[in-house]
């Protein structure tokens, strides 16, 4: 029997396959197969909950829990409930507030990724070798990407299973996942409906959607669940709180009056002259907890973002005293372009900028660890307290 389906009715018990020892009802997390059910066990002593997360909830109920998790492709306001059932122990019966929901065994074995940031997740939970399928660009990123290329080794010889917007569908059905791990983007976008349509177990993650910095990390919980890895997920996501806290009240009281900007520029990345956030993205967030001001934050709440033109621009970044920016073609093409030298930020070369070298590893982890982000955000504003330490993913052009 195939581990996943779109249940029409309740399946009595779900296929027993044997997974590294560990025993139910011990009191700890049970990651074999069950051989004796106990309906009255608790199987799943490790626990998650979304407590900074405004778009998944998870709840426990002896042998399965059920993730349910709003529908960001439905601009209605609908959600989607994932019922994750102990190996070798009985599903419920799906009617009523589970009536249509996703049945999955746990703890899943293979897994199909379409998300940078859930392939992120599963990294940090140790679970990359379940990974059987890769859209072709995480593949070819590989091949010139130290952290892809050892995703990949480690993964084993995950199969192409073409791109997030336009799967492989038969390639995909042939690997016979457990789960596809996919993006979901907000309204406009189908990719995650489209999938689940055609009958394939497609997963939800919507951390990209998140308000808050912390809320798109917590996603790594929700990942860890299908695994059967909630107390590592938890150990996880306290470190990055913990040092995102930490690095933030440090930061904070030392820039008062500072004022910095988050931006994107030159038309060559589709930037315009400069495309800036505000106070509702993931960055402006962090900028908030930093405690500096952002000349970009009045009248632009959009959660990713929004243009303004040389005009708009120049007149809110007078003031400036650094940028973050998260592309340019080069330190080289603001030089070269007189009007950037009109922000005295910018012809003074007070700024860090997103990193080549591994451009596409931080576009997958930084909205994991976002602890990371913001120590390179502090590493760039108030370098004297982290003597000799370079940024990651950002760092000044000098550097």
């Amino acid at each position: 029997m195939q581990k996943w389906t779109w249940a029409v009715v309740a399946l009595a018990a779900l296929t027993a396959i044997p997974h590294a020892v560990a025993q139910e009802g011990s009191g700890q997390q049970s990651s074999t197969c069950v051989e004796d059910f106990d309906p009255e066990a608790d199987y799943f002593a490790d626990k998650v909950a979304s407590d900074h997360s405004q778009f998944w909830e998870a709840s426990y109920h002896g042998n399965y829990k059920v993730l349910t998790v709003a529908d960001t492709e439905d601009s209605s306001g609908g959600s989607l409930s994932y019922v994750l059932v102990q190996c070798g122990t009985p599903a419920p019966e799906l009617t009523g507030d589970l009536e249509g929901a996703l049945l999955v065994e746990v703890p899943i074995e293979r897994a199909v990724v379409t998300h940078r940031n859930a392939l992120a997740m599963i990294d940090e939970i140790g679970q990359v070798p379940t990974i059987v399928g890769l859209t072709r660009n995480y593949l070819g990123y590989a091949e010139g990407d130290a952290w892809y290329s050892e995703l990949v080794a480690a993964a084993g010889s995950p199969v192409d299973v073409g791109s997030e917007s336009d799967l492989d569908f038969e390639t995909t059905l042939a690997l016979e996942p457990d789960v596809i791990f996919m993006a979901g983007y907000g309204p406009g976008y189908n990719e995650v409906t489209t999938v689940s349509e055609r009958g394939l177990p497609a997963i939800m993650v919507s951390n990209r959607t998140e308000p808050t910095p912390l809320g798109s990390s917590e996603w790594l919980k929700f990942i860890a669940a299908f695994y059967n890895e909630e107390a590592q997920a938890n150990a996880v996501f306290e470190t990055i709180s913990t040092d995102y806290t930490s690095i933030a009240q440090e930061a904070a009281g030392r820039l008062d009056d500072y004022e910095v900007g988050y931006a994107c520029l030159g038309e060559e990345g589709g930037c315009g002259f400069m495309f800036a956030h505000g106070d509702n993205t993931l960055n402006g967030q962090i900028l908030q907890l930093m405690g500096v001001k952002n000349p970009f934050a009045e009248g632009n709440d959009r959660p990713n973002g929004m243009d303004f033109d040389y005009e708009a621009a120049l007149g809110r970044v007078q003031d400036t005293d650094f940028f973050i920016i998260y592309y340019v073609a080069s330190p080289e093409a603001l030089a070269s372009d007189p009007r950037y030298q009109n922000v005295p930020a910018l012809a003074s070369g007070n700024y860090i900028i997103s990193t080549v070298d591994n451009y596409h590893e931080c576009n997958a982890v930084t909205y994991v660890r976002v602890d990371r982000l913001i120590r390179d955000y502090a590493i760039g504003v108030l370098p004297e307290l982290f003597p000799g330490e370079e940024g990651v993913c950002f760092k000044a052009p000098s550097q």
